[in-house]
Parts: C-alpha cells; sequence; structure tokens
C-alpha cells in the first residue's frame, strides 16, 4: 500500500485531485476530483503512465488480458465507484450514489440491523455510537444454545488517526 502511494499516486496524480478514504490490507477506497482516476492524472505523466499503469492495474487491451488479469496478485481493481463513502474505522463503512450501496461492519449481522446512511452520518453528527444486536446459534459441550448479544456496531472513537473538529478530516498521530 505505501509503495502504491508513493510509486504510483504520488507520481501520476496531483495531491490536490486525491484523498484516501479507508485502506485495509488489501484495498483502498480513494476519493478523485474528478469522474475518474485516469481523469487526474498529470497531464505531463499521461504517456508515462500510458506505458506503466499495467503494473498496477489489470490491462484492458483485450478480453484475454483482462481476464487473466483480473485474477493476478498485487494488481489493483477496481471494486466499486459511486460518490461517497463514510468511512468510520477500520473495515466499518458505507459507500453510496450507485445502483448498489456497499455496507462493511464487521462483526455486525446486516439482516437484523438496518445499518442506513442515516445510522452512519448519525454516529458523526452525534459524536457517538450506535448499537445493534446479533442472534445466533453456538455449540457449547454436546448443546446448541441460541444467543442474544448487544454491542456497539458504529463506533465514533477513532485511535489510529487524530480526528479533526470537523469530525471528519484526520491527521497522522504525533507519536
Amino acid at each position: 500500500m505505501l509503495q502504491f502511494y508513493y510509486d504510483f499516486m504520488l507520481k501520476f496524480v496531483d495531491r490536490k485531485d486525491f484523498e484516501y478514504c479507508e485502506m485495509d490490507t488489501d484495498s483502498a477506497y480513494l476519493a478523485t476530483s474528478g469522474e475518474c482516476l485516469e481523469d487526474v492524472i498529470k497531464p505531463n505523466m499521461r504517456s508515462v503512465f500510458d506505458r506503466e499503469k499495467h503494473e498496477w492495474f489489470p490491462r484492458d487491451d483485450s478480453e484475454e488480458h483482462k481476464q487473466f488479469d483480473k485474477r493476478t496478485p498485487g494488481l489493483f481493481k477496481l471494486e466499486w465507484v459511486g460518490d461517497g463513502i463514510i468511512a468510520l474505522n477500520s473495515k466499518c463503512y458505507y459507500c453510496f450514489g450507485s445502483d448498489k450501496e456497499k455496507v462493511s461492519c464487521k462483526g455486525v449481522n446486516r439482516e437484523l440491523n438496518n445499518l442506513s446512511k442515516d445510522k452512519f452520518l448519525e454516529v458523526i453528527q452525534r459524536k457517538s455510537g450506535v448499537t445493534a444486536t446479533n442472534r445466533g446459534f453456538r455449540v457449547c459441550g454436546n448443546q446448541m444454545q441460541t444467543y442474544v448479544q448487544e454491542k456497539t456496531a458504529l463506533s465514533y472513537l477513532y485511535i489510529k488517526r487524530k480526528v479533526s473538529n470537523d469530525g471528519v478530516s484526520t491527521s497522522a498521530l504525533d507519536l
């Protein structure tokens, strides 16, 4: 991820034209000032980008290359495109503005809990978490048991970076 940021993003895209929104070990959600990443490539780097983009992304020059590269480890694949994302914590985000919204909230049963855009916005506006209920079955010894678990599903607390007063922008921790 660091290599992608320094060797690709900063090389080909002006810093004012992109913002990282959420990142995990194998994915990065970016906001760009253009409709797509290719729209914000520095004009003076366009020819270099065209020569080197296959090192970072699947080739799209033929159907055969496209099919082969979509399974190639190490290449960045486009997973979702939309208008925005509300990223509260690692593995906890709500993407909107597309045919289908994308929601991730690790450890929370989405079928039992209405994890809507409004719930994610509520966390930022109220500066407090939202709880959820998980129900299920588990085996203890040789018995099947049911359980009901109340937990914080959407947390306002973010300990990996400093959150600015606007509740949205972040900066590195002073460690």
